[in-house]
């Protein structure tokens, strides 16, 4: 099927930012994008969602100019017409700029460097105007009524001010408020009360006229912030509409193709036994913190941000110093300000830290590098490294945790945000810990990948193992969790038994004052 420019131009002109129709796109005879049409109004914030494999990466891609679509394609961006192929550079020129997910910000070059980097204006012998390059900057950022030094080195700013930055930068080239601005899960990793102040921004900016495609796996989000939304499913659209009236179960039955009520696994109930406690534990965050763990239970942890819910994963497990308290496991008695990483992975306690970028993975390493690390010892022979028996074992695990590629050879990098995830709870599991602390196990990740995620981790708690899950989602604890500490000012605020989980239940308690 072809679309005449006649018909691309009334179905967008005179009211859309932008029309992409009949966009497909196959690699090696595969088809991973198939016929789907997109449009955007002047002012609308639409969502794209989908689980990894959907298409929503390649359709990005295509509206960049990266990828070229298969013939009978065609883009309107104002109401003219471009037939395919259309370079990135002509792109940029027509309004269309994007913010990916990994901002693709230079750490020691200045703010000002930052936003203009490739965009100064005037002719290639012609002196850079250093004045009004700097008044130009500064009337992008007033927009989002952010005051930045513009000569401060980007890596010391603050993740939403680095948001900001390549936001403002994508500004340069729609300075005339009627572009089109493709933002890339651009709140995967802030910290979420930071996220209410770039969604002022964005909403500042869909006012000024600019049209919007908010790419999030974040649902709550999607229902929040877009006025419509487009779902993706096998390279096809299978709905597309305005988000009012739709529930998040009802974006997870059009993203997963199946009810949404399957999404998280049936809990089996933990042990009586205790294999984990924590008495007095004090720190960053933190006073006189106790707990207990029992046996192949599912222990959430949550609260308000600042609350010390974030901290405490990182005290249990020795990666941040604690001032004072002691834990039991093992058998053993250990104060808190003796632990260590080292120390406490020795008394079989495995931490799944949050940033997946700096502190879980090592983004330009391997799959088998970043797998192997907690266990190498296991593949030396005699002084010699058995490099095909470790290759053989990560990607047997690799499988077995569904990780997609299963190749142990590429970089961690090249994987989406779910599998990277996955290949690192599997890089844990294979060291056997009797207790698995995670913070965020589901962060910036896709619907698909969550669900894969929720499962494994039920599937490790039934051999025993005691689960620690430090999470901002109160949906997903009151359902995945056999009970739930809310933490409020450093200290428990209260805990919620399984009969007594919701996720009212939980922010309700976030919110009170302990008596």
């Amino acid at each position: 099927m072809t679309t005449s420019d006649d018909e691309l131009q009334s179905s967008s002109a005179p009211e859309a930012a932008l029309a992409l129709r009949n966009a497909s796109m196959a690699f090696a005879g595969v088809r991973v994008l198939d016929n789907v049409s997109l449009t955007l109004a002047p002012g609308e914030i639409r969502a794209l969602v989908g689980k990894n494999g959907s298409g929503k990466s390649t359709l990005i891609k295509i509206l960049s100019g990266y990828h070229r679509p298969l013939p009978g394609a065609a883009l309107s961006v104002g109401g003219h017409v471009h037939r395919f192929p259309v370079t990135p550079e002509r792109l940029r020129a027509l309004g269309l700029s994007f913010v990916h997910q990994d901002l693709g910000l230079i750490p020691d070059a200045t703010v000002l460097d930052n936003v203009l980097v490739g965009r100064f204006s005037g002719g290639k012998l012609a002196p850079v105007r250093w004045r009004r390059e700097k008044e130009r900057v500064l009337s992008i950022l007033a927009r989002f009524e952010l005051d930045l030094p513009l000569d401060r080195p980007v890596r010391l700013l603050s993740p939403v001010e680095r948001a900001f930055v390549a936001i403002a930068r994508s500004f340069v080239d729609a300075e005339s408020h009627s572009g089109v601005l493709v933002l890339d899960e651009p709140t995967a990793f802030l910290p979420q009360d930071e996220v209410a102040r770039l969604f002022g921004a964005i909403r500042a900016i869909a006012s000024a006229g600019q049209a919007i495609l908010y790419v999030s796996h974040r649902l709550d989000e999607v229902l929040g912030l877009a006025e419509s939304v487009t779902v993706l499913r096998d390279g096809r659209t299978v709905h597309e509409g305005p988000t009012a009236g739709l529930i998040e179960d009802d974006l997870v039955r059009a993203i997963l193709g199946e009810d949404a009520k399957t999404f998280y696994p049936s809990l089996a109930p933990a042990a009586v036994d205790i294999v984990f406690e924590v008495e007095g534990l004090t720190g960053q965050g933190l006073r006189d913190v106790s707990l207990s763990l029992h046996r192949g239970e599912i222990l959430g942890v949550t609260g308000l941000a600042g609350a010390g819910w974030e901290e405490l994963p990182y005290l249990i497990a020795g990666a941040a110093a604690a001032a004072g308290g002691r834990l039991r496991v093992a058998g053993q008695d250990l104060a808190a300000t003796s632990l260590s990483p080292d120390k406490t992975r020795r008394f079989g306690i495995a931490l799944l830290p949050a940033d997946r970028q700096r502190a879980s993975g090592a983004q330009e390493l391997t799959l088998r590098e970043n797998v192997s690390l907690p266990v190498l010892s296991r593949y030396f022979r005699f002084g010699l490294m058995d490099g095909s028996g470790e290759r053989d074992a990560v990607t047997k695990l690799l499988r077995a945790f569904g990780v997609r590629p299963p190749k142990p050879d590429a970089p961690l990098r090249t994987l989406s945000g779910g599998n990277q995830q996955k290949a690192l709870l599997g890089k844990w599991i294979q060291t056997a810990p009797k207790i698995l602390v995670l913070h965020e196990p589901t962060q910036g990740v896709d619907v698909g990948s969550k669900q894969d995620i929720f499962r494994k981790i039920d599937d490790i708690a039934a051999t025993g193992v005691g689960i620690v899950m430090a999470s901002a989602e109160s949906e997903d604890l009151a359902r995945l969790c056999h009970r739930v500490v809310v933490l409020h000012r450093g200290q428990i605020g209260g805990v919620l038994e399984a009969n007594e989980l919701s996720e009212d239940a939980i922010n309700n308690l976030s919110f009170s004052r302990p008596s």
